[in-house]
């Protein structure tokens, strides 16, 4: 398979995932692992996928954006308080990324452990079904709470946005407060742990981080991931809208399953 080929399917697999509520990291780890995926991997592939979604985001709350900026401007305490929501809320993914980085990167490493928390992402996913939408907005400790699932959605195959946004459900936040919140507060999170490894990388002079990377592969691969991932933030605000949310938990629990499966046979 062409370099080319590879980068299109991992770009197509985050732009979808990271939004959907599925699991961006436990796919992309599968489809290396099954697909054998290994002259594209590494801090630079993450990254030109990783920036192409970051954009996506910007792009499609851009208004929202520009009002918390001109907010903050003003000094709106709207716009500060959402702020500082947003800052609360990247406490625990830094303290968890910073504490247990290597532990993390092992489990990425294991397919049939990826597959044990796609499933249960499916379960967490099933279960908002049974709640009632609510009307809250997001305030500090709920931020904090939000924050504490995204943490958890360190572990490969527990979904970031499905964790985040299936707490706010529990918490009764409103889906469209949600979903903004959800998908915004990934953003420094993104950025800071992209960062983080780049600059990892280029400090150990590991020079297989950017191995194999070439300029058609690294543009195909950022605007496929834009585009594709913008596509799917718009197709997941208006599930969240029409309550369907929840149907994404037979999806994780299929391919767990089947990836357990061929995990036992491999």
């Amino acid at each position: 398979m062409s370099d080319l080929l590879q980068m299109s399917i991992l770009a197509i697999v985050q732009g979808l995932t990271e939004f959907l509520p599925v699991s961006s990291s436990g796919h992309l780890a599968l489809a290396q692992a099954i697909l054998g995926f290994e002259t594209i991997s590494g801090v630079g592939v993450d990254l030109l996928l990783h920036a192409g979604t970051v954009i996506a985001v910007l792009v499609y709350y851009r208004t929202f954006i520009l009002e918390i900026l001109t907010g903050l401007v003003r000094r709106e305490k709207e716009a500060w308080w959402f702020t500082a929501a947003i800052i609360l809320s990247m406490i625990p993914a830094v303290l968890i990324g910073l504490l247990f980085r290597d532990q993390l990167a092992a489990i990425t490493e294991s397919p049939s452990a990826v597959c044990a928390f796609l499933i249960c992402t499916g379960v967490i996913l099933l279960i908002t079904r049974l709640v009632p939408v609510g009307d809250r907005k997001v305030t500090l400790w709920r931020a904090f709470l939000i924050g504490i699932a995204q943490a958890v959605a360190m572990l490969p195959g527990i979904s970031r946005s499905g964790s985040t946004i299936a707490m706010s459900r529990f918490l009764r936040v409103a889906p469209d407060k949600a979903a903004a919140f959800s998908f915004l507060m990934v953003i420094p999170v993104i950025i800071g742990g992209t960062a983080y490894e780049v600059f990892g990388a280029l400090k150990d002079h590991d020079e297989s981080a950017f191995a194999g990377l070439t300029w058609p592969m690294g543009i195909l691969g950022f605007t496929l991931s834009a585009v594709v991932g913008y596509l799917s933030v718009a197709w997941m605000v208006r599930l969240l809208g029409k309550r369907h949310f929840w149907m994404f938990g037979f999806y994780c629990l299929a391919i767990g399953l089947v990836g357990l499966g061929w995990c036992l046979l491999h």
